[in-house]
């Protein structure tokens, strides 16, 4: 039982931790197929519960989308299935064993969707939980499982590096080439700066889906309109002269400016999460199309007002969920606003060296200060805390925790106090803002940051943050990409 522990944790995390579930589970049909009734009763309990695991994964259905479209080999899932996700394509009759066994039909097909399973007793791996196609049988002694001799396909050949080839060795030099202009810069404001921007390049360009809009869906497509007020600062980010863009230029014009700016976006996170922890490579596709026009887009990006342009940008038009959502808007915790650019003035952390660490201190701050409202009445109305340091939040982040829609008149905290004995609300101390009732839908954000804080006391656990943030981002930078391809050694 050691095994299903294993296997259960690894399905938990990511698709790399998964592929190496897959291939323990391996080495158990192998010992299925050699070893003795004990073994076969045992292990047939085991595959099953693998299964009902790997169904929980919520990023399943994504990667399976993405693994069955983005297959290089070349033949009929009639006759053979592609070994590069597994025989997971395969949807033809083969119905023995290996080990002579027939299979069984399958009594999951609701559960794994345009899996093949509804066609019959025959072989699949469904979500690639396996190593190739295969399927449930019974010897007498109980129900057990067993790989299927299905052929592989022919796989396209290629080279180590194709034009447009996104291989491995590519991802990581883009991870070291955004490091070494990183530590080029010799100041936290412009590093923040950087590395913030960059992250936000990457979000602006996907926050312009709508699922709803079939013929311009828009999404990650490398445009942007630089001239609008919705994107103003980001061209201090990607321009002829900044560092980024001419990275691309002389290294990468061979990719797809929509592929890159994903990369560079994971890049900055995995560089600045804790000890390097979230390295967002394993839920990385390629093969974007980069769109030289998007006229509308920027009439699709949230603005700062609450939590309306929220829900409609997320969960409306993208598809996202509250807790997607309210991981995507801890992203806010690297980088700055500057006044010139959106209105808005200050750090969602304490200062410009902590807006350079990607980890879980935006939702500390939301509940930890006491936030009051300042322009109010005007469209760059924020909020800030009245000391020193320029800390600020946006209408968009206090909602998620306090129904500020009809009145911003009040403050986060009114028990706290300066060491002069004034109220740190300084103005509002008798006026709390309001949180939201149990029956309000946008519980589900304030319930998303209050576990993003990971634990009811202070802590240095980002691991719910990094997990939620995992599954957002992969959501996001593959909404409305029909034909992508993983991470691979070669292409």
């Amino acid at each position: 039982m050691k095994q299903r522990r294993s296997i259960a944790a690894a399905l938990a995390v990511t698709w790399s931790i998964i592929s190496t579930a897959s291939a323990e589970s391996d080495s158990d049909v192998n010992r299925l197929i050699r070893g003795s009734d004990k073994k076969l009763s045992s292990l047939a309990s085991f595959a099953e519960e693998d299964i009902d695991v790997f169904k929980e994964s919520p990023l399943d259905d994504e990667h399976d989308s993405r693994r069955l479209q983005s297959s290089s080999c070349v033949g009929n899932d009639m006759m053979c299935g592609c070994s590069d996700v597994r025989q997971s394509d395969y949807r033809g009759h083969f119905s023995v064993t290996r080990s002579g066994f027939t299979c069984m039909e399958w009594s999951m097909a609701d559960s794994f969707p345009n899996q093949g399973l509804e066609d019959g007793a025959f072989c699949r791996n469904p979500n690639g939980v396996g190593q190739k196609a295969w399927c449930f049988v019974e010897d007498g002694n109980g129900v057990m499982w067993d790989y299927c001799d299905v052929p592989n396909c022919q796989v396209e050949s290629s080279g180590d590096i194709t034009p447009g080839c996104f291989n491995t060795a590519r991802y990581n030099d883009i991870y070291a080439d955004i490091e070494e202009i990183k530590n080029s810069i010799d100041n936290d404001f412009d590093r923040s700066h950087f590395l913030g921007g960059i992250v936000r390049l990457v979000a602006h360009d996907f926050m312009d889906f709508d699922a709803s809009n079939k013929r311009k869906p828009m999404g990650p497509d490398g445009c942007l309109l630089f001239d609008s007020s919705m994107n103003v600062g980001l061209g201090s980010i990607w321009c002829d002269s900044c560092p980024l863009k001419q990275l691309y230029d002389s290294k990468y014009s061979d990719l797809s400016r929509a592929d890159f700016w994903v990369a560079a976006g994971n890049a900055v996170i995995f560089l600045t999460s804790i000890n390097n922890s979230l390295d967002l490579r394993n839920t990385f596709y390629w093969g974007r199309t980069t769109l030289d026009s998007c006229p509308g887009s920027d009439s699709r990006l949230p603005t700062t007002a609450g939590c309306q342009d929220v829900e409609g940008v997320f969960l409306e038009r993208m598809g996202l969920t509250w807790k997607d959502a309210v991981a995507l808007l801890g992203a806010h915790t690297l980088g700055r606003g500057q006044k010139q650019f959106s209105g808005h003035h200050g750090t969602w952390v304490p200062n410009d060296k902590d807006a350079q660490v990607f980890d879980k201190k935006y939702y500390e701050e939301l509940f930890r200060r006491a936030w009051t409202p300042r322009g109010v009445g005007t469209e760059d109305q924020d909020w800030a805390t009245g000391s020193s340091q320029d800390k600020m939040m946006l209408n968009t982040d206090m909602c998620l925790i306090f129904d500020i829609d009809n009145d911003k008149s009040c403050c986060s905290r009114t028990s706290m106090f300066k060491p002069n004995g004034q109220n740190r609300c300084e103005i509002n101390e008798d006026r709390e803002c309001m949180m939201y009732s149990a029956d309000n839908s946008r519980i589900e954000a304030t319930k998303a940051v209050k576990r993003y804080l990971g634990g009811s006391g202070p802590n240095s656990n980002n691991v719910p943050f990094y997990n939620a943030f995992t599954i957002a981002w992969f959501k996001a930078t593959t909404n409305g990409m029909e034909t992508l391809r993983p991470l691979q050694d070669t292409c």
